[in-house]
């Protein structure tokens, strides 16, 4: 599998985190500690519970922002595996996060058991009895439910949110975050976060809300901007696509308005958010930080007589004249950049499709040391474009300095030594990018790195996560990271772009600015708390990250506009159905949703609103707007639909039987005859070619009729349809659990 390069923004993660203090327990002895770590490992099996079978301890303890924690984690040595992680702060006892993940037995596609109400009063019951002292000052936000697909590997979690309000304004950066699975009712991820000793402006003397959108619109607050949407699999060799969109600028702290000032939040000296690199149950992290991808660049150590691996991802898919650099000369591409210490040594060399130019490859080479049982090895990855020769990326492990006594240079000085490299090994591209302001990486730096991030620029304009990120050890006075970004694309006229002001206007009618309470950190000082309008967010997934910049519509983070977003649909005309629980985890799916909030549970259903649905319950990665010559060949090709299927008409009870009957393909035994019967008084009125799959359907459970009459040229309703997708995927995935 090809991995995503790494993001800029993931190695700044990856630094944050190396900053942290990490040690074995016994280690921090001089830490005043208000528990001990036996006591933490049972407040955490009060709590939660963790699965006997996760035999294997690690345990450890960490300092940061002034703050001593404990880390366990448990996890399985054998089938089914599993892991739970957990963190609780030393001195209060207060669990600060959980997170667990099990191998599933089974397959995880099943109708949840908890419903909505008995989920939430297990989320309400912890978080009282973990947080009581702070509940009264949080407010219970309803999140909006993610896209529920229906092959996923872990089972539907209900999602719960407690947020701190204080003066009855907003702190997103305080409160609690859990998730509860609707299969068993286990807790399958909970964050907490509280800072303690802050200090909130009073709100007696802000601006009007007006005065502040006219802040927004003079400073401004978007930019244009060159967007690259990501291309999900390279392999593909998708088309790059390049968007002209408006967004949110890098500075202003994603478009912050001091609400007592009236000035956009810029400080006199470097202040960098908390917000979203944090982790959530950290001091100032914040509750809504996503995942981290998995990164790209991984190191393993190897016998002395370890043979480096040099061979393609995907030998079939790589052709050798598609790249002109062999391996040998790829390393000598990286020896001019970077001195490779002599205890280095070559483990393993690949090559693989480059994320951002899907039409090219790149060398991936890993050195190392010898010493990694004593826990001092040291590391060097660098990849090298395969076709053009450029240096990629490179990534020394720290700790090069061996002068601890040597004094960090200055951040002037990190810049021209950050500069100078660039000058030698990227003379061109270094005339094309700009430096972004020292707040990009939002994050409570050390002393001995400092981070330097420039844009590329094409006809003036900034392009969206293309330019060269470096990180300078300021003790080894050298370059330890270095990632280029360089799409070679063609990129489009910006002649017919929107007015800034016009595109603005709709911005905020979509995003309206809201009152809220910041926690910022100064490097030199304390974290400051300033309160600020800025654009809403609050999390939630269907407002837009980014404006087309040529219509104004709105855009996700993959480009795609409005109508192909995924979003779970919740139905207001289902209650009392017969069906409402398998109407609505289908709604969780975005299936269904033609007529919007509506169900219509009685309405005859037709081939194509069921072939539609199914595509889009059963793979979230279709795209939304599918035609119907799509959705007819898709059908087609998988047996749903026979050679002269269409789908405009009415869907008769006994084809959709027919269809549940080949989604689990069935069909073969469905055409037995003479071994099938069914219960209904008009069993005579059946097509005895269509016996077996509707005796199949009923035994299966996939079909439910309450009377004795089953009418198979009757037209199924949207009810009935919904009821037997749901059951007969139910029944598929016990099917392939039990060939398992």
């Amino acid at each position: 599998m090809v991995r995503k390069p790494l993001p800029l923004n993931l190695i700044v993660i990856c630094i944050l985190l190396l900053q942290l203090v990490v040690c074995p327990v016994n280690t921090l002895g001089n830490v005043k500690q208000g528990i001990t770590i036996e006591q933490a490992i049972q407040l955490v099996k009060d709590n939660f519970g963790v699965p006997e079978s996760y035999s294997q301890l690690s345990t450890g303890e960490n300092e940061y922002s002034n703050r001593t924690t404990y880390s366990l984690s448990w996890n399985s040595d054998q089938a089914p595996y599993g892991s739970f992680q957990a963190e609780v702060d030393a001195i209060s006892g207060e669990i600060l996060s959980i997170n667990q993940w099990n191998e599933s037995k089974t397959s995880s596609f099943k109708l949840p058991v908890l419903s909505s109400e008995d989920a939430s009063k297990i989320a309400s019951e912890l978080v009282t009895k973990l947080t009581g002292k702070h509940l009264p000052e949080m407010q219970l936000i309803k999140e909006k439910q993610q896209v529920y697909v229906f092959n996923d590997s872990q089972p539907f979690t209900y999602n719960y949110r407690w947020m701190r309000v204080v003066n009855g304004i907003p702190f997103p950066e305080n409160g609690v975050a859990m998730r509860v699975s609707g299969e068993d009712g286990r807790v399958i991820s909970y964050y907490y976060n509280w800072t303690e000793n802050l200090v909130f402006p009073s709100a007696s003397k802000i601006i009007p809300a007006e005065k502040a959108r006219q802040v927004f619109t003079a400073t401004p607050m978007l930019e244009l901007q060159y967007f690259l949407p990501p291309i999900p699999n390279p392999q593909t060799k998708e088309e790059q696509r390049v968007l002209l969109v408006y967004q949110l600028t890098n500075n202003y702290f994603g478009g912050a308005i001091d609400a007592l000032t009236g000035k956009p939040l810029t400080l006199d000296k470097p202040i960098l958010a908390s917000s979203s690199l944090s982790s959530p149950a950290k001091a100032g992290g914040s509750l809504s930080a996503a995942p981290v991808p998995e990164a790209r660049l991984k190191i393993s150590a190897f016998e002395d007589n370890t043979p480096i691996s040099e061979s393609p991802a995907d030998q079939d898919s790589i052709n050798p004249s598609d790249y002109q650099i062999t391996q040998k000369e790829a390393v000598e591409i990286v020896k001019k950049a970077v001195t490779i210490p002599k205890d280095f040594i070559l483990r393993n060399s690949n090559l693989n499709p480059d994320w951002y130019n899907p039409n090219e490859q790149v060398w991936d080479l890993h050195w190392n040391t010898d010493s990694y049982d004593t826990g001092d090895q040291r590391f060097l990855s660098a990849r090298v474009n395969a076709q053009t020769g450029d240096l990629v990326s490179f990534n020394l492990s720290y700790g090069l300095s061996t002068n601890d006594k040597a004094k960090p240079v200055s951040r002037r000085d990190a810049q021209r030594i950050a500069e100078d490299f660039l000058k030698r090994i990227q003379p061109e591209n270094f005339k094309l990018v700009k430096l972004e302001g020292e707040n990009f990486y939002q994050g409570k730096m050390s002393p001995n790195t400092q981070l330097f991030s420039y844009v590329r620029l094409v006809n003036g304009i900034p392009v969206s996560h293309n330019g060269i990120f470096l990180t300078v050890d300021t003790k080894a006075k050298q370059v330890t990271n270095y990632e280029m970004n360089w799409s070679n694309q063609e990129f489009p006229s910006s002649a017919d772009v929107l007015s800034l002001d016009k595109v603005i206007e709709q911005f905020l009618e979509i995003r309206p600015l809201a009152l809220k309470y910041m926690l910022i950190f100064d490097p030199s000082g304390p974290q400051q708390v300033r309160l600020v309008y800025q654009a809403n967010s609050y999390y939630d997934l269907e407002l837009p990250v980014l404006l087309d910049a040529k219509t104004g519509n709105p855009l996700d983070w993959l480009g795609n506009p409005q109508a192909q977003w995924f979003k779970a649909n919740t139905y207001t005309d289902i209650e009392g159905n017969y069906a409402e629980k398998e109407i609505s985890l289908l709604g969780l799916t975005g299936a269904f949703g033609e007529y919007g909030d509506k169900f219509c549970p009685g309405e005859k259903i037709t081939t194509g609103a069921l072939m539609r649905a199914m595509l889009t319950a059963e793979a979230g990665n279709w795209d939304r707007v599918i035609s119907d010559e799509e959705v007819l060949n898709v059908a087609k090709e998988r047996g749903w639909l026979l050679e002269d299927g269409k789908l405009e008409q009415e869907l008769s009870r006994e084809n959709l039987c027919k269809i549940m009957i080949r989604v689990l393909n069935m069909e073969d035994s469905a055409q037995v005859k003479g071994i099938y019967g069914v219960p209904f008084s008009d069993a005579s009125d059946i097509n005895p070619d269509s016996m077996g799959y509707i005796a199949l359907a009923w035994g299966l459970g996939i079909i439910k009729i309450d009377q004795n009459i089953f009418s198979p040229n009757q037209g199924a309703t949207r009810a009935e349809a919904a009821y037997a997708l749901v059951h007969a995927y139910t029944v598929g995935r016990q099917m392939k659990s039990y060939l398992r």
